[in-house]
């Protein structure tokens, strides 16, 4: 350590291992690769390192430092898997930016992260609510009718009684997400087969915008655009296979019973008054616009984050919707109001954050899901199941088309906001 006025020196071995301990819980919680190294980065270096060389990918973060005294320390941390949680990663970077701000005792700092790190179990009538709200909202998000929201809800229901048991039991994310995509088929089919909804497709997307890796594939494309190449193509891959092994799933039940290709009911010819105007243009606006609040708010609450957060995400993701389609007056490119959308998430995201003082992810997450291409991906699997190649390589392109002019809008945005503002580099940031 360098000594200075008013600086305490402590073990660097021991620094750095609180160091890595954020980072690392940081990782699993969601936080982007930029982010985690930064933290790291700043953290050491307000415990006076004279170098910081900090190296992260999904599964490893490897840290070099060099002490005032020219002592060199080295560590490494296995990244075994992640859980989504973004109220976690609040803390977290609060606690960082307080280490940052004024020198904590490596002994508060270990105290502070298993504070943090305690579980906070989600009530299970709350968790079957989220289920329910995530499965039933975008059935109506991505056109479903009534009946097909209401068959959603109640397979959504029943997927969460078969998750909070299969995830005891299955350690393995792949064998995980098959087992449930299996599960998901059988649901919905059964809820189809008992009158209760009209389009299966419609019911399937909805309960599988649960377990399609939609977050993942977007910031693969994220961290290869930000200069990220190797995360992004770790990320990539892992988001291919679980959307392969989801489409396994699918087609071993819904070929079983012939509903691949022609087999599902159809929505019913003799429409309402009110059904007429569920099915118009208007309607179908007005349903997503409030679709993309509940889903918003219910992906929210999956991640758990609470609060007026969880209000201000919903309401992101509502206003991100509304701007996709407002760009349809000016333009009929889907990639293109992508891009702006993604944009728009990432401004409310950044501006939020600044209000907050709190990592952008917690706002820009569920502001950016009405975007996610759920549904875009069952179409592609629709098609290699079905063994329409042609159709495969088409949905798949358009699929990865909109990911990427997600992931460049929220690229672009950030480093015009970032210019603006006059902020460091990305490298630097930690708001």
């Amino acid at each position: 350590m360098d000594g200075s006025q008013g600086r305490k020196e402590y073990n660097a071995s021991r620094i750095l291992y609180e160091a890595l301990n954020i980072g690392e819980q940081m990782l699993i919680c969601g936080a982007e690769v930029r982010r985690v190294e930064d933290t790291i980065f700043r953290i050491c270096q307000a415990y006076g390192m004279k170098r910081v060389d900090v190296f992260t990918i999904t599964s490893s973060i490897i840290v070099t430092v060099q002490t005032g005294e020219d002592e060199i320390v080295t560590q490494t941390r296995r990244i075994a898997g992640y859980e989504m949680n973004l109220s976690r990663l609040s803390e977290l970077n609060a606690l960082s930016r307080e280490i940052c701000s004024r020198q904590v005792s490596p002994d508060e700092v270990e105290s502070r992260i298993r504070r943090i790190l305690v579980e906070k179990p989600v009530a299970q009538g709350e968790e079957y609510l989220i289920y329910c709200l995530v499965s039933g909202t975008f059935t109506m998000f991505f056109g479903g009718s009534l009946a097909d929201s209401f068959a959603s809800v109640i397979t959504g229901a029943l997927l969460c009684f078969f998750v909070r048991r299969s995830r005891k039991m299955v350690r393995n994310r792949l064998l995980l997400a098959l087992v449930n995509a299996v599960f998901t088929g059988f649901a919905a089919v059964f809820v189809v087969r008992l009158g209760l909804g009209d389009q299966i497709s419609r019911i399937v997307i909805g309960n599988i915008m649960l377990l399609i890796p939609g977050i993942l594939l977007t910031n693969a494309i994220r961290d290869m655009l930000s200069g990220d190449t190797m995360s992004g193509i770790l990320r990539l891959c892992e988001s291919l296979l679980m959307a392969v092994t989801i489409a396994g799933g699918m087609a071993l039940v819904l070929m079983q019973f012939n509903l691949l290709a022609g087999g599902e009911q159809t929505v019913k010819e003799n429409f309402s008054q009110l059904e007429r105007w569920y099915f118009s243009e208007s309607g179908q606006a007005l349903i997503q616009i409030l679709s993309a609040f509940c889903g918003s708010l219910s992906y929210a609450m999956l991640f758990h984050i609470r609060g007026r957060r969880m209000c201000l995400g919903a309401v992101g993701g509502m206003a991100v919707w509304t701007v996709y389609l407002f760009t349809g007056l000016f333009t009929d490119s889907t990639i293109w109001g992508f891009m702006l959308a993604s944009m728009a998430a990432t401004a409310y995201g950044e501006w939020m954050a600044r209000r907050e003082k709190t990592p952008a992810t917690v706002f820009l997450v569920p502001a950016v899901i009405p975007l996610i291409p759920g549904g875009s991906l069952y179409d592609t699997m629709y098609c290699a199941v079905n063994s329409d190649y042609a159709g495969f390589a088409s949905t798949g392109l358009h699929t990865l088309k909109m990911a990427a002019a997600i992931s460049i809008g929220i690229l672009v945005a950030s480093s015009v906001i970032q210019t603006v503002l006059r902020r460091p580099a990305p490298r630097s940031k930690n708001s």
